[in-house]
């Protein structure tokens, strides 16, 4: 079985707060992290806490956040002389429950689905528009009702095509069979649960296992071999169309975007960075770390205010910054309040040494 553990190696002008890393690191960004990674073991020992990040005050001065189940949750008011904020999120979880993934399309905040286009849900034209249902068939073994998202194409130095998503969607926590399984477009919960098998793109080629057992994690990400037939390279015209091949490290403020399965196209802001975060699957809860915390973002009058940004079966999804499409990260886990995602360089790096080729983001060219 090939797989990898970490051992081997818009509304851009309207943002709240948005600032260049070089800012926010004269606000006190390193001196932040540096009493986030102390007092982290404290932090989780109190009950309801289930993340924690770096994230910025109205000020621009770098803070500790602190993300609870519930608003009953104590935190202190400071660590190691840095503020500390706490963020009701309520439970975090991966998305992977089919009653989370019930739900009609275009219900996102930014136009995509709302304004009469794309049915992600829908059996697409072939090549298929990334954002799209998909799903999983396993010859060896019971297949699940399911549907999550097709994130991108990528592309390797080998010139073989992949379809980028989640462990938990297309090896369904760590259960693929590299080589056996296939890659299927709608997932069948978006079928009436019957498999089609000429609704087949690909075929799956290597995931990174997730860690159950207290150790961190880092990405939740699998790769299926495909053809420039069978999976495009852009997500639909009225979404935000191709992502650039040029990555982009995730800074607080920054406005981003995704186009999914469930919620189509939704606009948002990075919350916290360098975000350890409990996360819940099917399976148990896994610890991550370096993670990314998005909250969606809408106009509302001349304010923006905070909105959904994923649902349940948006897992998978590409997000990339508004204006010029740069990949940013690869949503995987969240709730209503907040969404997270992996940086998508670490994603891209532990992929390329699992595949044994250079992976980069498609974008067509």
């Amino acid at each position: 079985m090939k797989f990898l553990n970490r051992g081997l190696l818009l509304l851009t002008a309207v943002a709240l707060f948005v600032f260049s890393n070089t800012a926010f690191g004269q606000r006190g960004l390193d001196r932040a992290l540096e009493a986030q990674r102390a007092h982290n073991p404290n932090f989780f020992q109190v009950e309801g806490v289930v993340a924690t990040g770096v994230s910025v005050d109205r000020a621009g001065n770098a803070v500790i956040k602190v993300y609870t189940e519930n608003a009953g949750t104590k935190v202190p008011a400071f660590a190691n002389g840095v503020a500390v904020k706490k963020f009701v999120a309520g439970p975090i979880t991966a998305w992977d429950r089919p009653v989370d993934q019930m739900k009609k399309p275009g219900r996102g905040n930014g136009g995509g689905g709302d304004s009469g286009g794309t049915n992600p849900q829908t059996r697409l034209a072939r090549p298929v528009a990334i954002g799209a249902s998909i799903g999983t068939y396993r010859p060896s073994a019971a297949n699940a009702c399911f549907a999550g998202t097709l994130g991108c194409r990528l592309k390797g130095s080998d010139g073989q095509r992949y379809i980028l998503s989640n462990n938990h969607v297309i090896a369904e926590e760590n259960a693929g069979s590299v080589g056996n399984d296939l890659v299927i477009q709608p997932g069948t919960l978006d079928n009436d649960c019957v498999l089609e098998l000429e609704d087949v793109i690909g075929s799956l080629s290597g995931f990174v296992p997730i860690k159950f057992n207290g150790q961190a994690n880092f990405i939740d990400a699998a790769v299926a071999a495909t053809t420039v037939a069978d999976t495009g390279f852009a997500s639909p015209a009225e979404a935000y169309g191709a992502p650039s091949s040029n990555t982009q490290s995730a800074y607080v403020g920054m406005p981003v975007q995704k186009f999914g399965r469930t919620t189509s196209l939704t606009l948002g802001e990075v919350d916290a960075i360098n975000v350890t975060v409990n996360v819940g699957y099917t399976a148990g809860s896994a610890l991550f770390e370096n993670q990314i915390i998005i909250i969606g973002k809408r106009q509302r009058g001349r304010k923006l205010v905070d909105a959904t940004f994923s649902e349940g079966g948006d897992s998978g999804s590409l997000i990339v910054t508004q204006g010029n499409n740069n990949p940013v990260g690869l949503l995987f886990a969240g709730n209503s309040s907040v969404t997270i995602a992996n940086p998508i360089d670490e994603v891209l790096t532990t992929l390329s040494i699992l595949n044994g080729t250079v992976l980069s983001v498609d974008d067509g060219n």
